[in-house]
């Protein structure tokens, strides 16, 4: 995982968006199960 967990947030934000206006619900599932992951890691940290 890189040090800056904020960019990564954000990368997959814009992904998570990208595959909904394709209409790729799995992935999106996928994608917001890692994001959830991150954020509370990163809500632990602070």
């Amino acid at each position: 995982m890189k040090k800056n967990s904020s960019e990564d947030i954000l990368m997959l934000q814009y992904r998570i968006k990208r595959y909904q206006a394709k209409g790729n619900g799995a992935m999106c599932q996928t994608l917001n199960g890692k994001l959830q992951k991150l954020l509370s890691q990163q809500q632990h940290t602070m």
